[in-house]
């Protein structure tokens, strides 16, 4: 029950809502009293959810002898209903980005801490309509937040699903050699760095901002906002990789 409550939830059903919809889907015809009794919510807060699940199309109101019965809508019906305002926000969503660019944007900087926060810096990477990131590391690093399994079966998988390439400077060493040799398995194209080149911090360059991946020991992720800032770094690196023969 819990779980089918909380996946209500995901949808954007509050709390309370979400057990009265299960409530009702149970009893398949009921007065509010006997959905407060189901649910175990107090009859005066019921009256308010009614209205939350009638807009979501969840709940059906009907009268038979003089009295209110409400009947839940079937949960197929339900998902057709969550899809189609989905669907709604999706096809309007190159109109919000308009307005979103519209205003003025101040910089800002995100700090993000262990092997959470990396994984919460690539899921910003793959939501960025960048289809190309550059990435500056010493190939190690990462190990430090999270085992080489996930970064294979999770951050490089997502990352070959959605069509994404990278350019990679990496400091030489037999695990960059490693990584080399999946560089088109991976859509990946690397270059070399000598090995008397440290990089302790990994930098990845996107189109809006670049992700910034301290050593373990100092144990900090930092996103910086900025189109000015990552321009900067692109042209950087692009240096350095035009540079390299």
């Amino acid at each position: 029950m819990k779980n089918l409550q909380k996946i209500l939830q995901n949808v954007g059903f509050s709390d309370k809502a979400a057990l009265l919809y299960l409530a009702a889907l149970e009893l398949g015809e009921a007065t509010v009293k006997e959905l407060a009794k189901r649910a175990k919510v107090k009859r005066t807060t019921v009256y308010y959810l009614l209205e939350e699940l009638r807009s979501r199309g969840a709940l059906i109101e009907t009268k038979r002898n003089r009295k209110t019965f409400y009947v839940a809508e079937k949960p197929a019906s339900l998902l057709r209903f969550v899809k189609e305002r989905v669907g709604g926000f999706e096809e309007s969503l190159e109109y919000f980005e308009q307005k979103h660019h519209s205003a003025f944007h101040r910089p800002r900087v995100y700090f993000l801490h262990g092997a959470s926060g990396l994984k919460h810096m690539w899921n910003k990477i793959f939501e960025s309509p960048e289809k190309e990131y550059r990435i500056i590391t010493q190939g190690e690093n990462l190990l430090e937040f999270v085992k080489e399994k996930y970064i294979i079966e999770e951050i490089i998988k997502r990352k070959k699903e959605l069509a994404i390439s990278s350019k990679q400077l990496i400091s030489d060493s037999l695990y960059a050699r490693k990584i080399l040799s999946r560089d088109v398995q991976e859509n990946r194209k690397s270059k070399i760095l000598p090995i008397f080149y440290k990089l302790p911090y990994t930098q990845i360059i996107c189109k809006e901002f670049v992700a910034i991946i301290s050593p373990r020991r100092e144990n900090m992720l930092m996103i910086i906002e900025s189109d000015s800032y990552a321009q900067t770094q692109r042209s950087i690196f692009e240096i350095i990789w035009n540079s390299i023969h």
